[in-house]
């Protein structure tokens, strides 16, 4: 008897200790849209439920989503559409419920282990980044094992596993992904580092055909108090003998007040899926409108920042970008002010693109936008107001056309509680399909709210442009919208 008393005691105390050190974290994220759309089934519903159990030095990480029916952000319906043509767009929004991210991880002061969905870069993501932009319904994340040890003089970065295919006609089909990155501090200020890719590219599912392109890049990072370098070179080759290069490069000297950088670029035949390259210019435009990132492209960026003192700051930054035989180029501008006063603080800007394509079709296209923004108090109010005043022109083949997008947007700020309202309107004419018409208005307003010390509810009523799109201290780069949206955010 008392044997079996010293064991059910036994037995509670290893339960209770077992307990005491398992962690349950998480977030559910509701979201709710009535579309403006010429249809009847105008509701989405949504829900996205993260969960994490951590133990010691384990962590399982589960998401589900559930969607009722699936919003298509990019389904453009209109009056001018006919039934058939509506009924087939909506074909497309359909029920589904799934589990979309499943993990399990290790982590010491010096190795980091996972198994399931993730995602994964390498250096500035120049030879691979994997990730998923809910926004775009962009998804390159990998499912398989992920191994980083890390210690002072080197790491290691070795994964691989299975990534949708982006293939329309190869749907919940997966091509292969293997990688090893390695990085060997020499010094304190200096490192170097060597990494190798394989992406096989599912090509035929019958036949189970690859495409193989094998990628080998180096990297160099250099920081001191008065010089920052890095730089990336990359080559790879297909099955098809195509051959493809990447160089980047980026400076930083800081000199006084001063600070001065520049960037490079030289990429061929490197316009794929896994390579997220970086743009060098201001802006982050692609050469042309129509020209793949990394197809054939070089550029530089320069930039002077000058703070004088705390109260103000001075930015001048400009980009160029050609093709190899000049006929896709860009230019790019930006200039900023800002000073702080005692009660409010100001910032100028000044940007202007322009970007020319007559490889195989004459476009022309320059974008110029001052803009002028207010950050001040009113009594304990925090308010941002921002204004815009930007002017498009456009010439191709079979028109030139040029209009104004004035562009006002406040937001205010009360204890728990944030309100942005902007309004937007398009004064001329535009074939662009990112455009409207002339005197078209684009007017929303964003009521943010945390509630309940682990709630956020956000709710949006009205149209906006896409883009990028900042309201109550969040940036999106987001489809265009129009209709009522309403988030409810708890984390546990």
């Amino acid at each position: 008897m008392i044997k079996n008393s010293l064991l059910i005691l036994a037995i509670i105390f290893t339960f209770n200790a077992f307990t005491s050190e398992i962690f349950i974290s998480g977030m559910n994220e509701f979201n709710y849209i009535l579309a403006d759309r010429i249809t009847e089934n105008r509701n989405y519903f949504s829900n996205k439920l993260t969960l994490q159990v951590m133990y010691r030095q384990f962590r399982l990480g589960l998401k589900y989503d559930l969607y009722r029916p699936r919003f298509n952000r990019f389904a453009l319906i209109n009056k001018e559409m006919t039934a058939n043509a509506i009924e087939t767009m909506l074909k497309s929004e359909k029920d589904e419920n799934f589990l979309d991210e499943y993990y399990l991880q290790y982590e010491s002061d010096h190795w980091f282990i996972q198994a399931g969905t993730f995602e994964a870069a390498i250096g500035s993501g120049l030879i691979l980044h994997n990730f998923y932009n809910e926004d775009f319904e962009e998804d390159s994340r990998l499912t398989g094992a992920y191994f980083n040890p890390v210690y002072d003089k080197w790491q290691l970065q070795l994964f691989g596993g299975w990534m949708k295919s982006d293939d329309a006609n190869l749907e919940d089909e997966y091509d292969r992904l293997g990688a090893v990155d390695a990085s060997f501090n020499l010094s304190d200020n200096l490192s170097l580092s060597t990494a190798y890719v394989l992406h096989q590219k599912l090509l035929e599912i019958d036949e189970i055909d690859y495409l193989n392109r094998a990628v080998i890049s180096g990297r160099l990072n250099f920081t001191s108090d008065k010089i920052d370098l890095q730089a990336e070179y990359a080559n790879g080759k297909d099955d098809n003998e195509i051959e493809s290069s990447a160089l980047y490069a980026t400076a930083t000297g800081y000199l006084g007040k001063f600070t001065l950088s520049s960037s490079y670029k030289n990429y061929e035949n490197f316009d794929v899926r896994i390579s997220d390259l970086p743009m060098v210019n201001h802006i982050g435009q692609q050469l042309a409108h129509g020209w793949d990132p990394g197809r054939d492209e070089e550029g530089f960026l320069g930039e002077i920042k000058f703070l004088p003192n705390y109260d103000n700051e001075f930015v001048l930054n400009y980009a160029e970008g050609w093709s190899s035989n000049y006929k896709v180029r860009l230019s790019n501008f930006y200039a900023e002010y800002k000073r702080d006063f005692d009660t409010f603080s100001l910032k100028t800007e000044f940007e202007m693109l322009e970007q020319l394509n007559e490889e195989g079709a004459n476009y022309w296209y320059k974008e110029i936008t001052p803009a002028l923004t207010l950050d001040f108090m009113i009594d304990k109010l925090p308010v941002l107001i921002k204004a815009e005043y930007q002017y498009k022109e456009i010439e191709n083949i079979s028109a030139h056309n040029s209009h104004f997008e004035p562009r006002l947007q406040s937001d205010v700020s009360l204890g728990n509680y944030s309100l942005s309202l902007a309004v937007e309107n398009q004064i001329g004419d535009s074939d662009a399909p990112e455009d409207g018409d002339d005197g078209d208005f684009w007017i929303g307003a964003e009521i943010a709210a945390a509630v309940l010390k682990n709630t956020d509810i956000r709710l949006f009523y009205g149209k906006e442009k896409g883009g990028v799109v900042c309201r109550n201290g969040v940036c999106k780069n987001q489809s265009e919208f129009s209709g009522l949206r309403l988030t409810i955010s708890t984390t546990f």
